[in-house]
C-alpha cells in the first residue's frame, strides 16, 4: 500500500474494504475483539462521557492521564452504520490520553502488526504496543495531524509479557507524556492485531459472532429497558430470604464480578401473591453461572417465585471478567 494510499480518506478505506483478501474472507486474523466497535454493553455513549481509566466500550478502556479528555461512540465512518470512538481534549497540559485493549495470549518471539484508521489534528496521535517493552515509532503508527482519516500501521517482534496490551491515543513516543491542547482529538476506527509484517484489509465479523467474543468479558443479564423483563427462577430458603442460579450464556474469562447499580428495581412474584419489592445481590459466582440473593417481606418458606426487572430502564446485572 501507497503512502498516498495510506493517508487517504473515506475512499481508500472503502476500497481496502470492498477489495478484501481471501485470507481474510476465509480466516480469523484478527486477534483484537471489537476493533470495529460495534459493541457497547455497558451503555451508549453517543454523548462525550468523561474518562477515568474505564472500560465503556467493550474490551476498550479509556483513560486521561493530567490532561483531562472525553470519549464518545460515534456512528458513520466509513459508512453510514459504522462504529468508531472519539477521544477530545477538553483541557491543555502535558499528560497522555488513550484508548486501549489488553488480550490475551502468548505471541513471543512473532511478529505482529497492529493497524488501525486514525482521523486526528495532533502530530502526536498514535499506535503503541506494549508486550514487554514499549514500542512506538515516529516512523510508524504515527499521524500527520492534518485532520483526515489515515490508515495507521505499526510492525514489531512481540517480546514476553503475561497481559500484552495496545494503545491508540495521543501519546508520545515510548508512551511518554506529551503536550495537549483542549480541542485537540483523535478518532479511531477498524482497529486490527494480525500475525505478519503486513496490514492487510481488516476483517469484519458480524455483530452476534462479535458480541459472543465480547460476553467472555462482560455481559448484562437484563438490558436495562422500560418494560419488565424477565430473569429467571428463585426459591425461598426462608419467610424472607430467595436463592437462585443463572447459567451464562456464554462461558466468562475467569469468575466475574456482579454489579447491580440499584437492587430494589426488581420484583419477584410467589404463591399466586402479587409482586414483593426486594433487595438484590450477586452471591456465589463461577465462570459459567451465578447465583441470585434476593430479600423481601414476609413470604412462605419452601415456595418458588419467578424474577423479573420492574419496568426501570436502570434495572441492570452486570458481570464483569475482564483482563
Amino acid at each position: 500500500m501507497t503512502k498516498a494510499r495510506e493517508n487517504s480518506d473515506y475512499t481508500g478505506l472503502a476500497a481496502d474494504i470492498v477489495a478484501g483478501d481471501t485470507a481474510a474472507r476465509a480466516g480469523r486474523k484478527n486477534l483484537i475483539i471489537n476493533g470495529s466497535m460495534q459493541i457497547s454493553q455497558r451503555g451508549d455513549y453517543t454523548t462525550a462521557t468523561g474518562m477515568a481509566d474505564l472500560y465503556e466500550v467493550d474490551r476498550w478502556r479509556t483513560g486521561d492521564y493530567v490532561v483531562t479528555a472525553t470519549m464518545q461512540h460515534k456512528t458513520g465512518y466509513p459508512y453510514a452504520n459504522d462504529k468508531y470512538m472519539r477521544l477530545e481534549a477538553t483541557s491543555s497540559a502535558t499528560g497522555y490520553m488513550r484508548a486501549y485493549q489488553l488480550y490475551e495470549g502468548s505471541l513471543e518471539g512473532k511478529t505482529i502488526t497492529l493497524s488501525a484508521w486514525v482521523k486526528s489534528n495532533s502530530p502526536n496521535a498514535r499506535l503503541a504496543s506494549y508486550t514487554g517493552a514499549w514500542f512506538t515509532e515516529n516512523s510508524q503508527g504515527k499521524h500527520t495531524g492534518g485532520g483526515g482519516w489515515e490508515k495507521l500501521t505499526l510492525t514489531e517482534t512481540a517480546g514476553t509479557y503475561a497481559t500484552p496490551y495496545l494503545v491508540a491515543g495521543i501519546v508520545g513516543v515510548s508512551h511518554a507524556n506529551v503536550s495537549i491542547t483542549s480541542g485537540d482529538y483523535m478518532e479511531v476506527a477498524n482497529v486490527q492485531l494480525e500475525l505478519g509484517s503486513v496490514a492487510t484489509d481488516f476483517e469484519h465479523r458480524s455483530y452476534g459472532e462479535e458480541l459472543q467474543l465480547c460476553k467472555r468479558y462482560c455481559q448484562e443479564l437484563c438490558d436495562g429497558v422500560a418494560t419488565e423483563t424477565p430473569i429467571g427462577n428463585l426459591n425461598y430458603y426462608n419467610t424472607t430470604a430467595l436463592y437462585g442460579t443463572i447459567q451464562l450464556p456464554v462461558e466468562m474469562r475467569a469468575s466475574p464480578t456482579g454489579t447491580i447499580a440499584d437492587g430494589t428495581l426488581f420484583y419477584v412474584f410467589s404463591n399466586s401473591a402479587g409482586p414483593a419489592t426486594l433487595s438484590l445481590a450477586v452471591g456465589a459466582v463461577s465462570s459459567k453461572c451465578i447465583e441470585l440473593i434476593a430479600t423481601t417481606s414476609a413470604r412462605t418458606s419452601g415456595a418458588s417465585a419467578f424474577l423479573r426487572t420492574n419496568g426501570n430502564a436502570a434495572a441492570s446485572i452486570l458481570l464483569t471478567s475482564e483482563l
